[in-house]
């Protein structure tokens, strides 16, 4: 019973930890942040993101080990194969795989600079974390044992109602578009592969004469 203990204890910080990731991660892409709360969310949102991704290899492997809650290996990995709720905890499963699509590609993000397809490759994968927060969220509704309790309701809303108000501070910003760099700029109209031309400090000081 330690392992199922453990098991519901990791899945559950993992969805906290993972909320606050994915909040954090919508409310940096606006441009409207200023540059030193961008660089304290930034690193809020890596954090987070590194704790919900150990929490739940913490979970998945007292899943494994637990004879009470009958997931076993192939359950933990394969959708539909455990003995217990398998459709619930498919979604899990399918929600692990996708964090783990997004986790990589974040580690990888200076690889998909090379060409605006690559950054659109990087976007379209690192969105990918929004359904596999809801896949977890709906995992977390359906799969718990204790998901009917007060408690748990209070966890699961919470989770959803941070996610919300980082997708709709996201949303707001509406002229938000991505560079190579996968940075958020404001469309100007320019062209951002040509730098802009900076004057001297001589030409600026004679200017000043």
């Amino acid at each position: 019973m330690i392992a199922w203990y453990l098991a519901r204890g990791a899945g559950i910080s993992a969805y906290l930890a993972l909320s606050v990731a994915t909040a954090m991660g919508a409310v940096t892409a606006r441009r409207t942040v200023d540059l030193e709360r961008r660089v304290v969310l930034q690193y809020v949102h890596r954090a987070a993101a590194i704790a919900g991704v150990m929490l739940l290899a913490v979970h998945v492997s007292m899943l494994m080990v637990d004879t009470y809650a009958n997931v076993g290996v192939l359950g933990a990995f394969l959708p539909f194969a455990a003995g217990y709720r398998p459709a619930a905890v498919a979604l899990g499963v399918m929600s692990m795989y996708l964090l783990v699509a997004v986790a990589v590609s974040g580690v990888l993000r200076a690889r998909f600079t090379a060409s605006a397809r690559a950054v659109r490759l990087w976007r379209g994968i690192h969105l990918s974390a929004y359904a596999a927060w809801a896949a977890s969220a709906w995992h977390f509704s359906v799969a718990g044992t204790d998901s009917g309790q007060s408690w748990a309701r209070a966890v699961l809303f919470g989770g959803i109602a941070v996610v919300g108000i980082g997708v709709l501070a996201r949303l707001t910003d509406r002229d938000l578009i991505t560079d190579r760099r996968g940075a958020p700029v404001r469309s100007t109209g320019l062209n951002h592969a040509t730098p802009p031309v900076r004057s001297s400090p001589s030409a600026t000081i004679g200017a000043r004469r």
